[in-house]
């Protein structure tokens, strides 16, 4: 059984705190460290609480972090964590920066120990299929994908306001996008991307090595609008929609509808919809990397820092108005 410290106790700390509850065979949170919220999470845990970060990675049996706190903290908390021999989950993005996000697979690779980033899209069962289904090569070959996901602004807390604590758009919401195209098309080579609203509503075109894919991503809907992502892949033999809508200003909770349509270019259409939770097998794959001492095989560091690398090319892109190399 792993030992976990969790930092945070906002939307996201609470969702892997649903998680780890249900896996009380493969980890115990022995503390919670938040500023505040913190006690009702480990009072349900069994958990320690403390405000102090560093205090809760020296807690006596902590073997990971699961780091769910503003991103311009991640660098510092892995580093220390790493130092101290312990495994990391940090919540996507990896960083704001790639010489931070550097600084953090180095400290990793240094340790020895397992880096892991929460790209939790590549855990939902529809993308789960869709990505078994042309890795199957049954459509053929993808030739290129469509990716949205359109929001309110983030209101829930007011650092996720401030791109620069955020990254916004771009960095905090589109690199979703940006992480499960570069899975279905290869990496990616270069990007343009125009803005409005502000740099709230962003649309970019992605060349990757096997096709291009378009990404638009918006932190400018009204509140009434639901929040809605989709993924669209044009194969050689058909094509693959997977759409997701959440009740009208929350991202995640609430009511939700999600599925997969698969329509083959000679055959019928056919439905995947799938219950499962993407947050509990995130974190259960994160458990079993800890301890068989693996590496990722979803949310690794190098498609962590490869989505991080596209959205600060579309930033640069906006800003020159040109194509830019990612």
């Amino acid at each position: 059984m792993t030992g976990v410290a969790l930092l945070g106790a906002g939307f996201m700390a609470r969702i892997h705190a649903d998680a780890y509850a249900g896996v009380p065979d493969q980890a115990q949170v022995r503390v919670v460290c938040a500023n505040d919220g913190a006690e009702a999470i480990a009072e349900r845990l069994g958990a320690e609480v403390t405000t102090d970060w560093r205090e809760a990675i020296a807690v006596p049996g902590v073997e990971a972090v699961d780091v769910c706190l503003p991103t311009p903290l991640h660098r510092a908390v892995a580093e220390r964590a790493f130092e101290l021999g312990l495994h990391v989950l940090v919540e996507k993005p990896v960083a704001l920066t790639l010489e931070d996000a550097d600084a953090i697979g180095a400290a990793a690779a240094a340790a020895g120990r397992v880096l892991m980033v929460g790209h939790v899209l590549r855990y939902f069962p529809e993308v789960v299929e869709l990505r078994r289904l042309i890795g199957s090569g049954e459509l053929g070959r993808p030739l290129a994908v469509t990716a949205l996901r359109l929001s309110p602004p983030p209101d829930w807390n007011r650092w996720m306001l401030d791109p620069a604590q955020s990254g916004g758009t771009l960095v905090d919401l589109m690199i979703h996008d940006f992480d499960i195209c570069a899975a279905i098309l290869g990496a990616p080579r270069r990007v343009r991307a125009v803005s409005t609203a502000g740099g709230r509503h962003v649309r970019a075109i992605v060349e990757h090595e096997a096709g291009d894919a378009t990404v638009e991503g918006s932190h400018a809907m009204p509140p009434s609008f639901p929040f809605t992502a989709g993924l669209r892949v044009l194969c050689e033999g058909g094509v693959l929609d997977h759409r997701f809508e959440a009740g009208a200003g929350d991202e995640v909770a609430g009511d939700t509808a999600s599925g997969l349509s698969i329509h083959p270019a000679g055959g019928e259409r056919r439905s995947f919809v799938a219950a499962g939770e993407p947050w509990a097998a995130e974190i259960e794959h994160f458990l079993d990397c800890v301890a068989g001492g693996a590496e990722p095989r979803d949310g690794s560091f190098a498609q962590a820092r490869a989505a991080l690398a596209v959205a600060l090319a579309a930033r640069r892109s906006i800003e020159s108005e040109e194509i830019v190399a990612v």
